[in-house]
Parts: structure tokens; C-alpha cells; sequence
């Protein structure tokens, strides 16, 4: 039994020794791959062993990811509503309906839907063309849902919705959207859309979506639901935030022959998000005067991805102008990530903040942490002027 015991120690000693040498010698040959494969280790304890999942849902900053949410933007708040403008119920057209699936029959082209301060828990189809979805006062609209697809179904072309708050939407297939477009043209004012398997969802003939003034937040499943799915046509996204995809989805994946995102944030904070953006098939990618943050616990090294799946389009570009990016995971971390066959990167005038200074042309300012570049540590991100 004494001889066995001091093997027993003997082998543990010299098994210890002999891993420690083969990470030291991985670590010179290959850190950022060793890094990778310690950080994917990580993950994979944190989405399996509640243990280690309490542990890291700590993360850096000590905070949940709604309270660094929170410490950055505080809560969302429904546009104000003066007394002579209030309401009460649902109207169109200045005449009093009974629901919103009562609404949903009766929408004609041009028709304008006013929805009154409350929770709703009914879903609303828009086959018409030319309406307007305008909430009065605080609107949500929460575990809701029409043809297993999602709480807002807009069928008819030029919609608009304005200053609705949608949250816990889901589906049987598990994509389920706060808006589910079918038609063309869509417009987003304005709306929070949060705590559901995707924000919005559209057809491949989605024609020209706009989004502006609006808040996604902690949208996404099991990395095919996302925060912003559009599936074609044009996208442009203004003075929103796209905030913490949650379950490996993408803050905004778009298959649009042209994606503009213009004076917004796009972050992951310390969620387990993917790809901050996700340009599939190619096209034209354009980001200007934004923030985007790939936070600590991101689960794809990539913060774009551009034409992995397919290449569709005759026009192929990005350009990235003006942007704060920050690049903080925990592992690999890779600013643009294109197919070889479609145009490089054009990036200037951005601010880069990552341990490694990612290879890109342009003239562009790099800094390896928040504190060379005189930023407040994580999670704080710099405010963004809405008027710009």
C-alpha cells in the first residue's frame, strides 16, 4: 500500500509538471490560440454547470448585464403625452375599437391606430397598406402572438410604429418577433423591444427599413433568433441602441443588399452574444459615428462577420467612419472578418481600443485599454450625442 501511495504522488507530480510545461510551451508557440481554447473552456462550464454559471454571470464588472444596462442608459421611457392628447383604449381613426385583434379586422389602407396607456397581451395583424401604429402614453405589448410568428405581423407595405414597448415574445419555432415584417417598407420609431427571442423579424422583399430613436435589448436564442433579423431590401438603423443579444444571437444580422447604421451604439456588455454585426451575404455595409462594444463574454471572436454564407450582391463595400470600437473579450478578438473573394475593410477616423491592434489600412487612432484611451473602465460606455 506504501509503494502505491508514493507512485500515486509521483504520477500526479509528474503529470502536474508535464501539463504546465505543455501550456508554457502552447503559450510561446501559439498564445492567442491557447487563450481561445482556455476561454471556450470557460464558456462551455459556464453554459453547463450552474455552478461556474453564477460564477462568471458576475463577469468583470461585478453587475448583471440589466444593471450595466442600466448604469449606462437608465430606463427606457415612452415619448410624453400632454392631458388634451391622452386617451384611453384603442382607436383608429378617432373611432373606439374593442382590441387589438378587433383593430386587426378592421384596419384600412392609411388608417391610423392609436393605442391608449396599458398593458396588452393581444396580438395585432396589419394587412393594410399606409398604417400607423402610434402607443399614447406607456403602450406594452407582452406574451403576445399571431400565426406562431410574433405580437406585431404588418402584411401590408409602409407601415409605421411609433413608441411601443414589446417584451416576452415567444413561439413555437423559437423566433419569435416584437414585429414580424412581411410586407415593404417599415418604419420602427421610437420602440423598446426587449426579453423576447427576436426584436424584428422580415421577409426576403422587406423593401426599406428604418429604424430610429429605439432601444433592442437582450434579444436572441440558441444563435438563429436575433436582435434585428432582416432578411433583405435596405436597412438603416439612427440614433438607436442595440444592447446585450443574449444566447449567441447577433445585436443585428442583415441580408440587405445595403446596411447603414448611423450614430448608434451596438454593444454586447459582458452578455453571451455572437457577431455585434452580421452581414451574411455581402453587399454594402456602412457604420459611421457609432459605438460598438464586444464585450467579455461574447461567444464569436468576429465583431463583423461579411459575406460568410453567401455572395449575392453586384455592389460589395464597408466602411467603417468615425466609430468608437472596443474590443474587450475574453480570447480572440477580430474586427472584420470577410470572405477572401469580396473587398477589403475601409476604415478612418476610428478610435480601436484592443490588447491587439487589429490589422486594418486607413488612418485610425489604437489604444490597448480604456485607460490609454481615457475612457471610464468597463462597463461605462461614452454617451453619444443624438442631434449629431
Amino acid at each position: 500500500m506504501h509503494r502505491l501511495k508514493t507512485f500515486l504522488k509521483q504520477y500526479l507530480i509528474l503529470a502536474g509538471v508535464s501539463v504546465h510545461f505543455a501550456f508554457a510551451g502552447a503559450y510561446v508557440l501559439a498564445p492567442e490560440q491557447l487563450r481561445e481554447v482556455y476561454y471556450r473552456g470557460c464558456s462551455l462550464l459556464e453554459t453547463k454547470i450552474p455552478l461556474f454559471k453564477f460564477a462568471f454571470s458576475l463577469r468583470e464588472s461585478g453587475l448583471s448585464v440589466a444593471e450595466e444596462i442600466k448604469l449606462n442608459f437608465g430606463e427606457w421611457l415612452p415619448l410624453p403625452v400632454d392631458a388634451k392628447n391622452q386617451i384611453e383604449g384603442i382607436w383608429v381613426n378617432g373611432e373606439s375599437v374593442f382590441s387589438l385583434s378587433h383593430a386587426s379586422r378592421v384596419l384600412k389602407n392609411g388608417d391610423v391606430l392609436k393605442i391608449g396607456a396599458g398593458t396588452y397581451t393581444q396580438p395585432l395583424v396589419i394587412k393594410a397598406n399606409d398604417v400607423t401604429v402610434i402607443g399614447v402614453g406607456h403602450v406594452v405589448i407582452k406574451q403576445a402572438s399571431a400565426e406562431g410568428k410574433g405580437a406585431i405581423i404588418t402584411k401590408g407595405n409602409n407601415t409605421k410604429i411609433i413608441n411601443i414597448e414589446c417584451r416576452e415574445i415567444r413561439v413555437r419555432d423559437r423566433n419569435g418577433a416584437c414585429v414580424r415584417h412581411e410586407g415593404e417598407n417599415l418604419t420602427l420609431s421610437h420602440v423598446y423591444f426587449h426579453h423576447s427571442e427576436q426584436g424584428l423579424l422580415t421577409g426576403r422583399w422587406a423593401g426599406t427599413v428604418l429604424i430610429e430613436d429605439s432601444r433592442f435589448e437582450q434579444l436572441g436564442l440558441n444563435g438563429r433568433a436575433h436582435g434585428i433579423y432582416v432578411d433583405g431590401g435596405e436597412l438603416i438603423i439612427r440614433n438607436s441602441m442595440i444592447l446585450a443579444g443574449k444566447n449567441e444571437g447577433h445585436e443585428v444580422k442583415s441580408r440587405a443588399a445595403i446596411t447603414i447604421i448611423e450614430n448608434s451604439v451596438i454593444a454586447s456588455f459582458s452578455s453571451k452574444d455572437s457577431r455585434l454585426i452580421d452581414i451574411p451575404d455581402g453587399g454594402t455595409l456602412i457604420v459611421r459615428g457609432s459605438v460598438l462594444q464586444m464585450g467579455v463574454g461574447s461567444s464569436n471572436q468576429d465583431l463583423i462577420g461579411y459575406g460568410l454564407e453567401n455572395r449575392k450582391y453586384p455592389v460589395n463595400q464597408v466602411k467603417l467612419h468615425d466609430n468608437l470600437i472596443i474590443m474587450e473579450r475574453r480570447g480572440v478578438n477580430t474586427l472584420f472578418h470577410g470572405h477572401p473573394s469580396l473587398p477589403k475593410l475601409q476604415a478612418d477616423q476610428n478610435i480601436i481600443i484592443s490588447e491587439i491592434p487589429p490589422a486594418i489600412e486607413g488612418l485610425n487612432f489604437m489604444f490597448s485599454s480604456r485607460a490609454e484611451a481615457g475612457l471610464e473602465a468597463h462597463p461605462m460606455l461614452p454617451k453619444i450625442d443624438p442631434k449629431n
